[in-house]
């Protein structure tokens, strides 16, 4: 305590200069004349002496508060300090694996229920000589929400473009290119605050298109913690209590929602003996607060978290930040399929073009529509999705399920910031002014030539030991009049649309297509 001591003394001093030097100012300016040299010079001498006591201060209290020393001091008391929340928060971790050297954890709103897989893999029946086993597992899991069987030996997996266990396969792929699973439910899900649920970490078919062009971007940051990895991982009681106590601590410095931060993976560091890095992401509606928030964190770990019983711990640095679309969830109520409106585009004698909200609806030729069940999802009614140019219809744009070009990640120095590709921001702004002056979503006019096949990912779906089938997915989407800008490109046919309100976009069909059979070899 000798150090704290010290400083309390030192303060002391400080505080009694300083009040000399503002009487010495104060006099003089009251006599109405300028500083005679005998008080210049005595200031001269107190702003001297601060600055020597002022940095004499800092090193005793680097001393008592530096990383080395809080470490070195809490290396037998840490799990046992780590604070218990006592009220119950926003945020849950719904699964956790702990490994040898890292734990990995997928954390979810409180709110969000996820399916018993175990309950339902238990009594499945694959069919002869399948190695990849993902598939018959995904779609066992759906079947058991519909109350289909899961003996795939008598009951085969249905794979074709216009069969829904395709469809369900398919955004298993999507959902995959962003860390995340499917999750089944039979309770109604809200279609309303698209980029909020995002953000959170869960999303469904009203705001899985978001992911597609990073518009609710992840920052992803690792800080290297005091804390040995095999006292966190000696349970799993003790490892949940220091992520969530972790993540409450990152949500009281930036007094943030605590559903935007979530733990990725605790690892053992790879650089210091003794230690843990915990990445973490944090996931606003708007990518300017998460920028501001990453700003602040980054702040405070240069010089260290001094009031925080967990944050004190994290070894001072500047922690540099990444960028992506990161999911925890997709989760799929299988009544929001909506097969009596699934449309066939493969037929023949289709018009090309039809009407929809005034503007020229451009039919995906040669696609299979699965339509999703969005009446009574909105509160604003279900004008927005007619057929008869009535008022309140919204048109027709499509969606790719992968950003292309649209939108990317690049990095500046040690502030890694979010930036959207956006070649057409000057241009929307000439068109509707300041409104347009934000990141932007692109849709196009045509599905192909448009979203496909630039804004497209194939997936594969084994159906046989010497068969894989492979498909292609687009989002079908109304949106608002008055809400987009009308460019030529990125597209090569037809227009593309972008859009700044996210909730100007309902996505209502998904596309599928049959790109290719291949035989390996």
């Amino acid at each position: 305590m000798e150090d704290l001591h010290t400083v309390y003394v030192l303060n002391k001093r400080i505080e009694k200069l300083r009040m000399r030097a503002f009487k010495l100012t104060h006099d003089d300016s009251r006599r109405a004349i300028q500083f005679d040299w005998v008080v210049l010079q005595q200031l001269d001498d107190i702003r001297t002496s601060l600055d020597g006591m002022a940095r004499t201060r800092g090193t005793n209290v680097k001393r008592r508060y530096s990383y080395k020393t809080l470490t070195a001091a809490m290396q037998h008391s840490t799990i046992d300090a780590i604070p218990i929340l006592l009220v119950p928060p926003k945020f849950k971790i719904t699964t956790m694996i702990i490994g040898a050297k890292v734990t990995a954890f997928k954390m979810t709103p409180a709110w969000f229920k996820l399916d018993d897989e175990a309950k339902v893999l238990k009594n499945i029946i694959y069919p002869a000589n399948i190695a990849n086993k993902r598939p018959f597992n995904t779609i066992a899991r759906y079947r058991a929400v519909i109350g289909k069987t899961n003996d795939f030996s008598h009951e085969s997996l249905l794979v074709s473009d216009d069969q829904t266990e395709t469809l369900v396969l398919a955004l298993d792929a999507f959902a995959r290119q962003f860390g995340g699973d499917l999750s089944f439910t039979n309770e109604d899900l809200s279609f309303e605050e698209s980029a909020h649920c995002t953000a959170c970490g869960v999303a469904n078919l009203s705001s899985a298109h978001l992911l597609a062009t990073n518009y609710v971007p992840t920052a992803k940051l690792t800080f290297e913690i005091g804390i040995a990895y095999k006292e966190l991982a000696k349970s799993e009681e003790t490892m949940q209590n220091f992520a969530m106590s972790f993540v409450q601590a990152i949500v009281d410095v930036l007094s943030c929602e605590n559903d935007y931060i979530r733990i990725l993976s605790i690892n053992l560091s790879s650089k210091s003996k003794g230690q843990v890095e915990v990445s973490f992401g944090i996931t606003t509606p708007s990518q300017e607060k998460t920028e501001e928030y990453v700003r602040i964190l980054q702040e405070h770990a240069r010089s260290g978290f001094l009031n925080n019983k967990i944050l004190r711990l994290v070894k001072p640095s500047e922690y540099e930040c990444t960028w992506s679309s990161v999911l925890s969830f997709l989760q799929l109520r299988p009544e929001d399929f909506d097969s009596k409106h699934n449309f066939d585009y493969r037929q023949p004698d289709l018009p090309e073009s039809l009407t929809r909200g005034g503007y020229p609806y451009y039919l995906p030729m040669g696609w299979y529509r699965h339509a999703i069940k969005v009446n009574n999802k909105y509160g604003d009614g279900d004008a927005w999705l007619g057929s008869t140019n009535a008022p309140g219809e919204w048109p027709v744009a499509f969606h790719g399920t992968h950003s292309g070009a649209v939108s990317g990640i690049t990095a500046q120095g040690l502030l890694i910031k979010v930036v959207q590709v956006d070649l057409k921001r000057p241009e929307a702004i000439e068109q509707m002014g300041e409104a347009a002056d934000k990141p932007g979503l692109y849709l196009a006019t045509h599905c192909n030539g448009g979203s496909h096949s630039t804004y497209t990912r194939p997936f594969d779906v084994q159906t046989s030991q010497d068969l894989t089938k492979s498909f292609r997915v687009v989002f079908q989407c109304r949106v608002k009049p008055g809400t987009f800008t009308t460019h030529k490109s990125p597209v090569k046919v037809g227009d593309a649309w972008r859009v700044v309100d996210p909730d100007a976009v309902r996505p209502y069909g998904i596309l599928l297509k049959d790109e290719e059979i291949t035989v390996p070899d």
